[in-house]
């Protein structure tokens, strides 16, 4: 679960952007980065819409909260200061070209909105970074359909939120721990302390309501940029109503294991955000994970066999071929089989496998 979130980190767009402007393996301060994530947006101006969203980058404190955001999810990685295993397969995107080497200048509304293929990678990045608080979130909003911001602010912070944190609290270190007990035990008060305030007015000005504000509408536009939600008026959502019908596949989601759950979107998700998908062939994998191979081992170091799976599936999915990790893993054990004189994996420092070596062409499949 998302720990640490920000009440302007709104805009899932710029998370694209962070991952690009950091380094692989190059440490890059998180302050520093922020002011380079900062200057671009400065540099192409606000956006051209009719009307502003929220969560747009104005200051460099907004600009450092959505660096802070990115570390929760995995683009970046806040031991190392440089690339988390996000941020590392989405520069290697076919997506991520208009920020690493496009010379023209991307307007703000560009860079704001996804294609479908983000869209997928990271519906898949924060069920799993924010488990269960945002799953738990996704099926409220598709089961009410159209509802108010303050509405659903209420119910995340009064009933998903604790719910949330205790499901998590055996999961984490003791200072931690601690922390997320005290944060239980004031939440558990949050209802009544909302309903003893006389007035609205006195209810927006509190604490408690900034904190509300800190920690759920940014939830909300995360699903309006996934697409999940729509703005339906002046502080008013409505549901996508694709996904209100696929509401039971997300339900589906708290009975699988968290090592499965990418597998499991990727399945039941992709078709319904990438409009078009074809099935990919075995020979399609199997050329598409040469390709991954060659865009992460291009400095000679070995790959993780996990990531380069997840490559593949990810550059399929933006050529409109459908396949899942456990489809990449079954060509890879093939081809392995087939070439064991060309590849060569090994057990890597974490635990993991990694490819060694890889020395296939299309043309020998």
């Amino acid at each position: 679960m998302i720990l640490e979130t920000h009440g302007d980190v709104c805009r899932l767009g710029y998370m694209r952007l962070i991952a690009c402007l950091a380094e692989e393996d190059t440490p890059k301060s998180f302050d520093f980065l922020a002011s380079l994530l900062y200057d671009f947006v400065r540099n192409i101006g606000p956006p051209q819409l009719p009307i502003k969203p929220i969560g747009i980058i104005t200051r460099p404190v907004n600009a450092r909260n959505y660096v802070s955001v990115a570390a929760e999810i995995n683009i970046l990685d806040r031991k190392t200061q440089t690339l988390g295993n996000v941020g590392r397969l989405y520069v290697k995107l076919d997506s991520a070209t208009k920020f690493l080497h496009e010379s023209r200048q991307i307007t703000h509304e560009e860079l704001l909105t996804l294609n479908p293929v983000e869209r997928v990678l990271l519906l898949v990045t924060l069920i799993s970074a924010d488990f269960p608080f945002l799953l738990n979130t996704i099926i409220w909003v598709l089961e009410r359909e159209e509802f108010t911001r303050m509405e659903a602010m209420n119910h995340m912070m009064e009933e998903l939120y604790p719910s949330a944190l205790k499901s998590i609290i055996t999961k984490v270190d003791a200072r931690k721990r601690s922390l997320i007990e005290k944060e239980i035990a004031e939440a558990e008060k949050f209802r009544t302390k909302r309903l003893g305030l006389e007035n609205k007015s006195e209810w927006i000005k509190s604490s408690q309501y900034a904190k509300y504000r800190h920690i759920a509408p940014p939830r909300l536009e995360w699903l309006v940029d996934l697409g999940i939600l729509k703005r339906a008026g002046r502080g008013k959502y409505s549901a996508d109503e694709t996904f209100v019908k696929h509401k039971d596949v997300f339900e589906r989601y708290f009975k699988v294991p968290m090592k499965r759950i990418e597998e499991e979107i990727i399945s039941d998700i992709a078709p319904l955000m990438i409009p078009g998908l074809t099935k990919a062939s075995r020979f399609d994998v199997a050329n598409m994970i040469i390709e991954a191979y060659r865009r992460f081992s291009s400095r000679g170091n070995a790959v993780s066999l996990s990531m380069l799976e997840r490559l593949c599936v990810f550059l399929l999915l933006e050529r409109k071929l459908f396949s899942t990790p456990s489809m990449a893993h079954d060509v890879f054990n093939n081809l392995a089989i087939r070439f064991p004189d060309k590849m060569f994996v090994q057990r890597g420092k974490t635990g993991g496998v990694e490819v060694a070596m890889m020395n296939i062409s299309p043309s020998d499949i």
